[in-house]
């Protein structure tokens, strides 16, 4: 029995001996290992740095999530493209002025147009002074207006003026309140 101990403590020993001489990182030089060096199919992914390996094949595509919650009611995004239009006849030697036509409820003018034309549809775009976006009191267009001068031409001409609506909501614009009120107030001051 106690050379069985004796042989058990001998092999013992080796081993702890021969661990104590295993290679380690310190002892390679660099770049010295090389694939031949490696055992095949023995590295794992984590023993690459990211993107040194090219990716696989894509996977099926996964399960449907679960459903968002509803959005909030919205309005008809622009919606449809409303045009109205109004016209006024200025006899001879009439007094011109201002039309202006507005856009329904909840619509906003995106433009417009305006011509005038005599009894024998001769256009007379001399005497279309200005068409513009007119604004109410909040700044915000909400209608186009077109302005006429005096008629001289010897016969009755009639003024048309259209407008575009759209579920458009522009927001208060100064700057367009502004020359709106300049362009009436510069066409009274010719009175």
């Amino acid at each position: 029995m106690a050379v069985a101990f004796v042989a058990l403590f001998v092999a013992g020993a080796g081993g702890a001996t021969a661990a104590s001489s295993l290679v380690d990182g310190g002892d390679i030089k660099n770049n010295s290992i090389t694939a031949k060096d490696i055992k095949d199919r023995s590295l794992l992914g984590k023993d690459f740095k990211r993107g040194q390996l090219p990716a696989g094949k894509r996977g099926p595509q996964g399960a449907q999530g679960v459903a968002g919650p509803a959005g909030r009611a919205g309005r008809d995004g622009f919606g449809a493209l409303s045009y109205r239009f109004r016209s006024v006849t200025i006899p001879d030697q009439g007094t011109g002025g201002f039309l202006s036509v507005q856009c329904p409820a909840g619509q906003y003018p995106t433009g417009g147009d305006a011509n005038v034309v005599d009894e024998n549809d001769n256009f007379h775009p001399q005497l279309l002074l200005g068409q513009f976006f007119d604004v109410g009191g909040d700044d915000r267009p909400n209608s186009w207006t077109a302005i006429v001068e005096d008629n001289d031409t010897g016969v009755a001409i009639d003024l048309y003026v259209e407008v575009i609506c759209a579920n458009a909501s522009p927001a208060p614009d100064p700057a367009v309140g502004a020359k709106s009120k300049a362009l009436r107030k510069g066409y009274d001051s010719l009175r």
